[in-house]
């Protein structure tokens, strides 16, 4: 009995080893009829499922497909790529880069489909052509190929500029209440100029949305809020003002007065004063002089221009959505300071630049000069607050009194030296709305009046007393001062 079963299971197993092979036979018959099949059934036409953007050519000739595509490229409209990261956008034409549509070179692509290449590519190209998915005629590599491509990278070299920066971890590091050394995270970006270009081309006929470009991003391992316990993790508030044009003087002052509050740190529910914590403003503590026609004297002040420091602080203030305690206005216009209504003058010991640190956590001051501007940047922790600012509106506009002359022996007689521009009187206001999750917790409204001031010139006389001036030192003329008044700055009256 032992033996009659073994020798039953021999035939059993040829048996479904004959099935095996006889199955492999019929499949390897029909991808042979298949792909010699296709080839006789189109011979010299495009074989099925291939298209060329929105137009199917297969089972098209030669001369048909040349039509088909022709009528295709005619018909395509190149319009301006958008490129996006962030919320940046950059648009470029494809012209730029020399990009053409070439109807032969697609119809003789599009007919060698299924039939270029090795074997393997013709069997692969010919079951996608019975069996699978359309295979678009337009791809990535045959658009690239028909770049500038030197141009095109150079461009996107160019956007790299733009987009690439270096990650870094942030650093703080307190003493005596003070940051003595600060550096913010950086989160790292990288363009991947390679892939962009792949992008560009998969997306050259069907530009309708922006391309996002493919950025490597690298988080800092050490973020700010790791490297204290006050509550300083984010930027909350940034004041910005441009000093272009200041005589060398001014640009020192403003440079040793911004960094008095470097690095300070206000708590919690506390009052800050910018007079306060400038201190003494003379030779001893850095300061160079400036010189100030006051009536018929010229006199040396030091510290010229630390009313640029107050509005860049004050700026900070306003988009912070924090308490303004106390501030005045300048006494006339200054295109330092414009626009008129958003700034701050301080004198020791009054005025003063007063604000309330509301936010519940300490607030960090960083001050800095990049070109011509001054920042002033509160980090702290993240108020959730959202800040509205109306205006500043401008009305109540006059123009400039008489000229005023002083007589100098400094100056040979007759000869005119200009020593101070005059500029026209304004009243200016701002309203300003902060929102904390959508509730409106603050509103009020900084109100600015800034009288009409003469010019004023040094006038050569023989028997006068001596007055001197430095030409350097004469502040710009106010945004508007060489226009015609009914021109220069239209009559805005405050709403009711």
């Amino acid at each position: 009995m032992v033996v009659s079963d073994d020798l039953n299971l021999v035939p059993k197993s040829k048996y479904l080893l004959q099935k095996i092979i006889f199955g492999a036979s019929i499949i390897i018959v029909i991808l042979l009829l298949a792909f010699f099949g296709v080839d006789l059934i189109y011979k010299n036409k495009v074989l099925p499922r291939v298209a060329f953007a929105d137009v199917n050519l297969g089972g098209a000739t030669i001369t048909s497909a040349l039509h088909l595509i022709s009528d295709r490229v005619e018909s395509a409209k190149l319009d301006p790529i958008t490129l996006k990261f962030d919320n940046t956008a950059w648009t470029v034409s494809p012209e730029a880069f020399d990009f053409r549509l070439d109807a032969d070179v697609l119809t003789q692509t599009a007919i060698s489909i299924g039939r270029r290449g090795g074997l393997a590519t013709q069997i692969k190209e010919r079951f996608l052509a019975v069996l699978a998915r359309p295979q678009q005629l337009i791809d990535s590599g045959y658009l690239m190929s028909q770049f500038n491509h030197e141009a095109l990278m150079e461009y996107l070299n160019s956007i790299a500029n733009d987009v690439d920066q270096e990650g870094r971890d942030a650093k703080l590091v307190i003493k005596n209440n003070r940051v003595v050394e600060f550096v913010s995270e950086q989160t790292g970006h990288k363009l991947d100029v390679d892939r962009a270009v792949t992008l560009i081309a998969s997306r050259l006929l069907d530009p309708i949305e922006p391309i996002e470009l493919p950025v490597k991003i690298t988080r800092p391992k050490i973020t700010l809020a790791d490297t204290n316990t006050l509550g300083i993790e984010t930027l909350v508030a940034r004041g910005v003002s441009d000093f272009s044009g200041s005589p060398r003087n001014r640009r020192h002052n403003i440079g040793v007065g911004a960094g008095r509050f470097d690095g300070l740190i206000i708590k919690p529910d506390a009052t800050f004063s910018f007079v306060q914590n400038l201190g003494n403003v003379d030779a001893s503590t850095g300061y160079l002089p400036e010189l100030v026609i006051k009536g018929d004297e010229t006199v040396p002040e030091y510290g010229g221009g630390l009313c640029q420091v107050s509005t860049t602080a004050f700026r900070a203030i306003l988009n912070g959505g924090l308490p303004v305690v106390e501030r005045r206005n300048h006494s006339y216009r200054v295109v330092y300071y414009e626009p008129a209504g958003t700034d701050a003058t301080i004198y020791q010991p009054y005025p003063d630049l007063k604000f309330k640190n509301d936010t519940g956590a300490h607030i960090f001051m960083d001050t800095y000069i990049e070109g011509t501007k001054l920042y002033f940047d509160f980090y702290g922790t993240d108020t959730g607050r959202t800040v509205e600012l109306d205006g500043p509106r401008i009305f109540n506009v006059t123009d400039y009194p008489e000229p005023i002359y002083i007589d100098t022996s400094t100056l040979e007689p007759g000869e005119i030296q200009q020593v101070d521009i005059a500029h026209r009187g304004a009243d200016a206001v701002l309203y300003r709305k902060v929102y904390k999750d959508g509730k409106l917790i603050l509103e009020d409204t900084f109100k600015s009046h800034y009288i009409p001031w003469p010019a004023k010139y040094l006038r050569g006389v023989e028997d006068a007393g001596a007055v001197e001036a430095n030409p350097e030192n004469i502040l710009p003329e106010d945004a508007a001062s060489e226009e015609p008044l009914a021109e220069a700055i239209p009559d805005q009256s405050p709403p009711a």
